[in-house]
């Protein structure tokens, strides 16, 4: 799947998060800030709160490196920028 969709899969060492920083970090927020705060009844209530999760993470939570956007924001600030 992942090579049709132009994907290249790698694998990092075992207990080596520096290799792989950027998803490590990703999946430390979602536990922080979804996960861990909410005793979920079954594996489908799980599913649903991780999906809406991943939608605000995307399109409201703010994120400093692109200058307090959300991805969705700033992906819009790049194709605007590109344009002109």
């Amino acid at each position: 799947m992942l090579r049709d969709c132009g994907i290249t899969h790698e694998r990092t060492g075992y207990n080596n998060p520096d290799a792989n920083a950027f998803i490590e970090r990703w999946f430390r927020t979602l536990e922080e800030e979804a996960v861990w705060l909410t005793e979920y009844q079954n594996f489908g209530e799980a599913k649903r709160d991780r999906e809406r999760y991943i939608h605000f993470y995307n399109t409201e939570r703010l994120h400093s490196a692109p200058g307090y956007r959300s991805p969705a924001e700033y992906r819009a600030y790049l194709a605007r920028r590109a344009a002109a």
